[in-house]
């Protein structure tokens, strides 16, 4: 009864041609545009997350409160009811489909939304126009295509964005709190009265806000409603494997989800706006960027979130309480809100609600986009009240005619789609070179290009075994070569990293391997140590990348990369952590080109050390600054020394290529090893003293050291950030003695 009175309105047959002309588009832009979902998926994610801002940029929304705007209000409609269908249609299999057309779906998106950027127009008020019809017109020239696609755009907005979301927000407050009547639409309507009265820019700061609580209450209520009810995730996936692979599953489940996916501003699964009427195209014209491209990047992790995470939510919520038909999705849906009032219940209810606002404004907004385009800003007024006209009216019958109204909107609103979709969908293919040269004009133009070898260079060093590598790497730079090859290899690093071999202890012929060349010792007059008492000097040859206050517990390496220093030391961390709690630190960065011995910076005793075993990423600004947390990720050893104005600690962080670290004052200690664990040595029965400048240990291709001054114990000099400093040079003093010690 259910499935008959939505497909009297719904015409099936314009799904079959429909369906291989979404393929065909989808599986063409992808290869023209060389897979840019796979790509360019970190780099997208990046921008989303505002790092790649620029404030002086043209617009009025940033990237991600457009995201929300478009993600938020496809929610409902499309990724949450429309899997519900899909599944009703096609079985648990259809969830591959979806995935497939997902993945092929978020070109289309990334085209639609660069041509939106690309060919939008400012009014003399300031005021940003864009959509389908903006770049229909300018760039295929027809004019007579781009106000058809807006007139039957408008009726699409009515219907798909105004009643529907309406119809499900009242049937749900129905359902959930028997709130019956126009209390919830006269609601709903003050609300939207205020949000689109603030222009875009109050509707995607009202989306940005109430997109993310929708969000995390939808996820919160979903784990808590459904935990231990559900299947076997694994139980779930091959379920639904064998059952998209039968022939009925993959031609009646998959075309129609398919269909429904690329059917622009209603399809079943993911809502693709911008491919049928413009929504999300229309809302990301506006957004503050100068590269179109940057926004066409971003609009694809929408689809990736409703194809690749809530349908499958829905899905496997949904199969593994048998509810395939849809009179059974409606008793499901029934017993999980009817009579219930806890706080779960309520928080799953305000998801859908607060999905329900945001879904009105946005398709709001490209309505009223469209009618300017059609009739002119006189015609806005008009349109704003036909809008609430129409959200009161569907919401009044449904009180009158209960859910057959439901099923009579959504199915005029599929047909009313597709039929809008057409058009757009074949502009993206006319004008996919535009958009292609919009890309490569923003890897090259803006540095994103390097962003993007950056992103891939992380990941790499994520997956790669770097301890193995670096292990790997020691044999060969501690093997014995041949002269006649050793040589020449000495003299090629020795001109590649610009080395002064004048301070070298030995002549470059008398070392017997890389390694041993790498960590020469210098000459006794290359280096000069202040040798005031109370004066601190630089333990190595480096580069100062930072130094300054410990914040509480915060080290604040630069801006954006901060440790906290309980994890920087350790395991080895309680005894000395009070210490050094509100005290300073400095931290050095050896390049290839430096001396790599490291040297007391004060005179004192050593206390004990620990060895933390770790990571091995590279140290280079790169890593730093890609890899949250890198120091207290990698291998460390820490030398704590007592000197007669406090405690210092020099931790000695190895890093990629063998990573190494030996100490002079134990030659057990030999990091990096084959077999590691975390140690703590304290030296209670021994007096281990070392001189200012005495040699405390070695790098074997390292890496950087961090001193760790106790707290109101030391003041810095004025250094110079980002500059060189050799070992022996001064880097502040302490401030008074504490304890005396022999000499």
């Amino acid at each position: 009864m259910f499935q008959f009175q939505f497909f009297q309105v719904f015409d099936w047959d314009l799904l079959k041609p429909f369906f291989y002309f979404l393929g065909f588009i989808g599986i063409y832009l992808t290869f023209r545009l060389r897979f840019p979902q796979l790509r360019f998926l970190f780099l997208a994610v990046k921008i989303f997350s505002g790092n790649m801002d620029y404030k002086g940029s043209r617009g009025r929304v940033v990237h991600s409160q457009a995201f929300f705007s478009g993600t938020a209000s496809s929610l409902v409609p499309g990724a949450v009811i429309g899997s519900a269908l899909a599944l009703m249609i096609g079985g648990p299999g259809v969830l591959i489909w979806i995935w497939v057309s997902s993945f092929f779906i978020m070109p289309l998106r990334f085209v639609s939304s660069t041509l939106a950027v690309r060919f939008r127009t400012k009014t003399d008020s300031g005021r940003y126009l864009s959509g389908p019809m903006y770049f229909i017109e300018k760039a295929l020239k027809a004019r007579w295509l781009a106000v058809s696609f807006a007139i039957a755009g408008l009726f699409t907005v009515l219907v798909m964005g105004g009643a529907v979301p309406m119809l499900y927000v009242t049937h749900i407050s129905k359902k959930a709190f028997d709130v019956s009547g126009m209390t919830v639409p006269f609601l709903l309507s003050v609300i939207l009265v205020f949000i689109v009265l603030g222009g875009v820019r109050r509707v995607g700061k009202v989306s940005s806000y109430l997109a993310p609580v929708g969000i995390l209450l939808f996820f919160f209520g979903y784990f808590f409603l459904f935990n231990g009810s559900l299947m076997g995730f694994r139980e779930f996936l091959w379920l639904s494997l064998q059952d998209a692979l039968q022939p009925v599953t993959a031609f009646a489940g998959g075309s129609f989800v398919l269909a429904r996916t690329f059917s622009a501003a209603s399809g079943i699964f993911f809502v693709s706006t911008e491919t049928g009427i413009g929504k999300s195209a229309g809302i990301s014209g506006v957004v503050r960027t100068d590269f179109p491209a940057k926004q066409g990047l971003v609009s694809m992790l929408a689809t990736f979130f409703e194809g690749f995470v809530i349908s499958t939510m829905v899905i496997y919520a949904l199969s593994s309480y048998g509810a395939f038909q849809m009179q059974e999705q409606f008793l499901f849906l029934e017993a999980l809100f009817q009579g219930k009032t806890g706080p779960v219940h309520l928080a799953f209810f305000g998801s859908f609600l607060l999905f329900g606002i945001v879904s009105i404004s946005g398709w709001f907004y490209t309505g009223e986009q469209n009618a300017f385009y059609v009739f002119g800003e006189r015609f806005a007024n008009f349109f704003r009240m036909s809008f609430l006209a129409t959200i009161l009216v569907a919401a009044y019958l449904y009180t009158k005619a209960g859910e057959t109204i439901l099923f009579e909107a959504f199915g005029l609103g599929y047909s009313l789609s597709i039929v809008t979709a057409v058009p757009v969908l074949i502009s993206l293919v006319l004008l996919e070179k535009i958009a292609r040269a919009e890309l490569k004009r923003f890897l090259t133009e803006s540095g994103a290009r390097y962003e993007v070898l950056k992103d891939f260079y992380l990941l790499i060093l994520s997956l790669v075994p770097k301890n193995l590598l670096s292990r790997l790497f020691g044999l060969l730079a501690s093997s014995r070569l041949p002269r006649f090859l050793l040589i020449p290899i000495l003299k090629a690093f020795a001109r590649a990293y610009k080395i002064n071999l004048d301070e070298a202890e030995l002549e470059i012929q008398e070392y017997n391997s890389l390694n041993a060349f790498f960590t020469r010792a210098l000459k006794a007059e290359a280096r000069i140590i202040d040798s005031a008492d109370n004066e601190m000097v630089s333990p190595v040859d480096a580069r100062i990348t930072g130094y300054g206050d410990i914040n509480q517990r915060i080290i604040l390496q630069a801006k954006g990369v901060d440790y906290n220093l309980k994890e920087l030391l350790g395991g080895g961390a309680s005894k000395y952590l009070d210490d050094f709690t509100n005290g300073k630190y400095i931290t050095f960065y050896l390049s290839p080109q430096d001396y790599h011995r490291i040297h007391s910076p004060a005179y004192g005793r050593i206390l004990g050390y620990y060895y933390e075993p770790g990571k091995l990423f590279p140290v280079n600004e790169l890593a730093v600054f890609g890899i949250r947390g890198l120091f207290p990720k990698n291998e460390r050893l820490i030398t704590y020394l007592q000197t007669e104005y406090g405690k210092v600690a020099v931790i000695k962080v190895g890093a990629s290529n063998v990573g190494r670290i030996r100490v002079t004052y134990d030659n057990k200690i030999v990091t990096n090893s084959l077999i590691r664990t975390a140690r703590t040595v304290e030296y209670k029965d021994v007096s281990i003293m070392i001189d200012k400048g005495a040699e405390l240990g070695r790098f074997e291709m390292g890496s950087t050291v961090i001193l760790l001054m106790e707290k109101n114990t030391f003041e810095f000099d004025s250094l110079p950030v980002n500059e060189k400093v050799t070992y022996g040079s001064t880097i502040g003093r302490f401030l008074a003695k504490k304890c005396t010690l022999p000499k």
